[in-house]
């Protein structure tokens, strides 16, 4: 403990020498060792006391995660609860001392974790090629863990308790929220929206054939349908459209992470993660609904693909190729990313050696085929009609061309060298997200344990985008970072997360109704504390409060389960947490 302080203090000193000596630009290389060394010692510190805390406090470890997360979301929720307030368009009354900004706070907040969020994205990054390396090296370890993971995962099975189904609700409200954010606020749409306005314009001037003069006629035909349908106005439409996709998106994570895990509780942080993940925010601020709908599309067509395979149905086979189509038509960097996934699929499949059965091998190349196959048509289309989808096709050709031409994994560290434009992905705005790197990086482990065919299509997800990433020239960087998919493995590593700390228990029946009352008790001292900050004038020493409130129920009204509602606090924390952030890199 005493080494621990004393890193954590050499750490803190060297965040602060930059700000002390300003006339000293090598400082700030210093700078980024301290922000990685300081908050590793705290949280190693926080893990030993907690894991020796029978000698040190008397009580149980289980005890000890229990009382410190409680008493840590007492104090930040509702500052969470208080952030989020004062990011709203709301009349605030004025006050006598400052007012809390909590955009400036989350930007410092983000450039102080920026070294490590570095650190955890190149480790998430390249974490399908060191992985097998460190595995067989700690083959005892891995095995003795990989039984726990079967005990938790067996754990996680079964019908969804009331918590995790109003989870899900808050999270298709949520993603409802941040998508709408910008609209509240009365900010601009992004800059793709002036296209698709223009273009929905002129098909009401001149007529639907004018989708065939764009470079994605099905996808502007399948805009102006759903806009015709409902009567609506081009620009509330438009303004609409993200909110319904961010919907769309939600729902398609919760039932694709349900399908590969078998686990409710994985799916529904799955679908919270999904709400404000890079995928809306990204979406909502340019404007790339088509990338947008093309993830909920990907997730439907590897679905289909996994049932075509295990069943040995035609009909599924059929459906798999329809979707082929329809995604090739709407969106084709989706559709080449799709192929790629499915070829990363079967070669994991020959070098894992999963399946000896040589007819699923051949149904599943016959599959791929008919994927691919649907181009040939798309072609013959193209030539016939021309004009915006022959341009599509040559700069699809181009793209496509250029990436095999300059795919190297020099391109990579170049763009690691950039640190302006490293600091604009990692320091601020979307990809600023150090926790989802962490889950992530724990999450792509334990899927990596369950030994599946259905974690092995998310893992090929997975290896198909950073192999991308790896090789892709910098301008083409966010293409493959987009479409990583992150709130899958974050979720099942806050599911494992919870477990080593003994949170991720089996809930006890019978008082579902009394644990999810004190629940949402505790909640609305954190919102009820949280808004009154951000729209009164009472001081921000009141926050004080809160954790008195919460220790006074602890104490008044006892609860043999206490492990259940502690792992909704810290739900809570973590929902809000990505809130914020999505709403910073929004405003």
């Amino acid at each position: 403990m005493l080494y621990l302080g004393a890193v954590a203090l050499v750490g803190s000193v060297l965040q602060v020498l930059p700000t002390v000596l300003p006339r000293f630009g090598f400082l700030l290389a210093v700078s980024w060792v301290g922000g990685i060394l300081m908050p590793c010692a705290v949280a190693t510190s926080a893990i030993l006391c907690i894991r020796n805390s029978k000698e040190v406090f008397s009580i149980s470890s289980a005890e000890a995660v229990r009382l410190t997360v409680t008493f840590f979301s007492a104090l930040v929720v509702p500052l969470q609860v208080w952030s989020v307030t004062t990011l709203l368009p709301a009349v605030r009354p004025p006050r006598d001392f400052p007012q809390f900004n909590a955009s400036m706070a989350i930007g410092r907040l983000l450039q102080l974790l920026f070294p490590m969020t570095v650190v955890l994205f190149v480790l998430l990054v390249t974490e399908w090629l060191w992985l097998p390396l460190v595995a067989k090296a700690s083959s005892g370890l891995r095995r003795g863990a990989s039984s726990c993971d079967r005990i938790s995962y067996m754990e996680e099975r079964g019908a969804l308790s009331v918590g995790w189904k109003l989870l899900v609700g808050f999270s298709v409200l949520a993603g409802v929220f941040v998508s709408g954010f910008q609209w509240f606020c009365g900010y601009p749409m992004g800059d793709d929206a002036r296209y698709y306005f223009v273009v929905l314009r002129r098909m009401d001037a001149e007529g639907f054939q004018v989708a065939f003069s764009t470079e994605r006629p099905l996808f502007f035909l399948a805009l102006y349908a759903v806009e015709r349908i409902l009567f609506l106005d081009t620009s509330l439409f438009l303004r609409l459209a993200p909110m319904a996709l961010s919907v769309l998106l939600v729902v398609s994570t919760y039932y694709f992470a349900r399908f590969v895990g078998q686990s409710g509780k994985s799916a529904a942080l799955a679908a919270l993660f999904a709400a404000v993940s890079p995928h809306v925010t990204v979406g909502v601020d340019y404007f790339i609904v088509a990338n947008l709908l093309g993830i909920s599309l990907m997730m439907l067509f590897l679905y289909s693909f996994w049932r075509s395979v295990a069943q040995r149905s035609i009909r599924w086979a059929v459906l798999t190729v329809a979707l082929s189509g329809v995604t090739l038509g709407l969106h084709y960097f989706t559709w080449l990313f799709m192929i790629l996934v499915l070829v990363v699929f079967f070669l994991l499949g020959l070098v894992e050696k999963r399946s000896s059965d040589q007819y699923d091998r051949r149904l599943g190349v016959l599959l791929i085929s008919g994927a691919v196959a649907v181009v040939v048509p798309a072609i013959l289309v193209v030539s016939l009609v021309g004009g915006g989808l022959l341009e599509s096709l040559r700069l699809a050709e181009h793209m496509v061309r250029m990436f095999l031409a300059e795919a190297t994994p020099v391109n990579f560290f170049a763009f690691l060298m950039n640190r302006e434009r490293v600091y604009d992905y990692f320091a601020r705005e979307h990809y600023a997200i150090p926790l989802l790197f962490g889950l992530a990086l724990i999450g792509f482990v334990r899927l990596r344990r369950l030994g599946t065919s259905r974690e092995r299509l998310v893992r090929s997800w997975f290896i198909a985008s950073c192999v991308g990433l790896l090789i892709v020239r910098i301008n083409e960087f966010w293409r493959f970072l987009y479409v990583i998919p992150l709130e899958v493995l974050a979720a099942f590593g806050l599911v494992a997360v919870l477990g080593f700390t003994g949170l991720n228990g089996s809930e006890k029946e019978g008082a579902e109704r009394y644990r999810m009352s004190r629940i949402g008790f505790q909640l609305s001292v954190f919102a009820l504390f949280g808004i009154m900050l951000g729209l009164s004038t009472l001081p921000s020493s009141i926050l004080l409060l809160c954790p008195v409130t919460i220790g006074l129920v602890e104490l008044l009204c006892p609860s043999k389960d206490r492990l259940s509602e502690t792992m909704f606090l810290l739900v809570a924390f973590l929902a809000l947490e990505q809130i914020l952030r999505a709403l910073s890199a929004l405003a």
